[in-house]
């Protein structure tokens, strides 16, 4: 168990580096938390970033949130992408300068999405983007029992599974062989080829009991999808429910079909979301911008020395 922060220290040591900046907490985080206190005093400055569930969803168990709060009393700067997650890292013993809050994807290149996205007016697309995870945090099993129950409003329309865990291969199965959903399990594709598949969607659809934004629904955004994410993510920082997205429970198939329901039939609503996302994309997606932001951590720590 100790090779890892072992080897870690050692490197330390050797390499002499200014700044450690780990990104994710219950492998990286954890391995830089062992390696300071093996290295002892004159560690590095170090910047720990948390992604999506490393504080929301493991504070809440009683081992990992020893371990979260310890490493969040011993570093000297915090990232991360939701103010969510400052609030619970403040609680949980954080007394360093928070960096500011934005995605740990970087953002988009805005000149290659703004001509695909506008191909396919949202309220004309005929694809529902459904995120495929079932696994610790993904319930995409809920998902599809969700989309079972709109099955007569999905007559028309092509449902894509993503990142599809093995675990609900059989249910897509039984949801195309029996209950007549055109229902398809994506292939592992290229970053690229996923936006254009939400630049041809006019929903996305994420189901899980813990996440940061969600990588996928900002995608979705960005692309001119309908964005339905549950209520367990950051969703709320990003889209207004009802008017440029819908947040559902994660637990709750009955209220998820209802709002898949709501978004198949006004065309309306996806338009106005379509534009709303696109203004918020340019103002707070725009790699250009953050990368400068990213930067702008460094230069403010290497200033304050």
């Amino acid at each position: 168990m100790l090779y890892g922060p072992k080897v870690l220290a050692r490197l330390i040591r050797k390499l002499k580096p200014d700044l450690v900046h780990s990104l994710e907490f219950q492998h990286c985080g954890y391995n830089v938390l062992k390696a300071k206190e093996l290295y002892g005093s004159g560690f590095p400055k170090w910047l720990a970033t948390n992604w999506g569930s490393d504080i929301y969803y493991y504070r809440q168990f009683e081992d990992h949130q020893s371990q979260i709060s310890r490493l969040l009393k011993s570093v000297d700067y915090y990232s991360c992408e939701c103010e969510r997650d400052v609030q619970l890292a403040l609680k949980l013993g954080l007394t360093a300068p928070v960096m500011s809050v934005m995605p740990n994807t970087g953002g988009f290149d805005l000149s290659k999405l703004e001509g695909v996205r506008a191909i396919h007016p949202p309220s004309k697309r005929r694809i529902l983007m459904v995120k495929g995870y079932q696994h610790f945090a993904g319930r995409a099993l809920t998902a599809l029992d969700a989309l079972e129950r709109c099955a007569q409003e999905l007559k028309s329309y092509l449902v894509v599974v993503f990142s599809a865990s093995p675990e609900i291969y059989a249910r897509v199965d039984e949801l195309r062989d029996y209950v007549g959903i055109n229902i398809r399990i994506l292939p592992h594709t290229s970053h690229d080829a996923m936006l254009r598949m939400f630049s041809r969607a006019r929903i996305y659809l994420g189901v899980s009991v813990s996440d940061a934004i969600s990588t996928s629904m900002l995608e979705a955004m960005a692309m001119g999808a309908f964005p339905i994410q549950t209520d367990t993510s950051c969703c709320t920082e990003w889209i207004e429910c009802g008017k440029s997205g819908f947040q559902i429970p994660a637990d709750n198939p009955e209220v998820i079909a209802e709002r898949i329901k709501m978004a198949l039939a006004n065309d309306d609503l996806v338009e106005v979301a379509a534009e709303l996302n696109w203004k918020t994309t340019q103002e707070r997606l725009d790699r250009r911008l953050l990368s400068k932001k990213a930067e702008g951590f460094y230069r403010a720590i290497f200033s304050a020395e």
